[in-house]
Order: C-alpha cells, then sequence, then structure tokens
C-alpha cells in the first residue's frame, strides 16, 4: 500500500530544502530514473506557517524506511540538522493526472 510521508521543517526555507536536494543529487535538473529513491512515486514541498513541509508518496512503509536509513540519515547527520517531525499517512489512491501537450 503506498503511504505519504509528511514531513515538517520548523523554520525551514526553500533555500534549505533546495541545498538537502542538491546534496543528495535530486536537485533541480538531477532528478532521473537511476537516482530516483526505490519506490519514490512524488513529492511535494512548501511553505507552511512557520516552516516548510515537504510531502513525498513512497510505494511502501519498507521503501520509505530503507530511504531514510540510507540516505536521509546520513545527509541529516553530515549536515548537522536534526530529522523533521513525520507523519505516515496510508494512501487508499494515487493517481497523477496524465498531461497533454
Amino acid at each position: 500500500m503506498a503511504i505519504a510521508v509528511i514531513s515538517d521543517f520548523p523554520g525551514g526555507t526553500a533555500e534549505q530544502d533546495e541545498a538537502r536536494q542538491r546534496r543528495m543529487n535530486v536537485g533541480e535538473g538531477q532528478l532521473t530514473a537511476a537516482n530516483a529513491p526505490r519506490g519514490g512515486l512524488a513529492r511535494l514541498a512548501g511553505p507552511i506557517e512557520g516552516g516548510w513541509r515537504v510531502i513525498s508518496v513512497f510505494e511502501s512503509q519498507e521503501d520509505w524506511e530503507t530511504f531514510r536509513r540510507e540516505q536521509l540519515d546520513p545527509m541529516f547527520q553530515q549536515m548537522g540538522i536534526p530529522m523533521p517531525t513525520v507523519q505516515f499517512w496510508p494512501l487508499h489512491s494515487f493517481r497523477i493526472v496524465p498531461q497533454q501537450h
């Protein structure tokens, strides 16, 4: 079952989010099928009152935990910043609207 992972960064900014993405080589223009997190389906990010929120959609909790353990934890440790507060939301459905060209 797909899950949404809601991560809140108190005091976070777009610039900090972009720096984290670049650090993992998935920033603007860097994300490819080859370096995308296994099971990662979508990522949304934007400002919230008092900080920054990232919502990620993964195919499973196991895929998220692998991503956290192998990529996020080391990145946060190297950057000297704490892990954000995280909430999990099991999804009943997940669709992406096809784009017309």
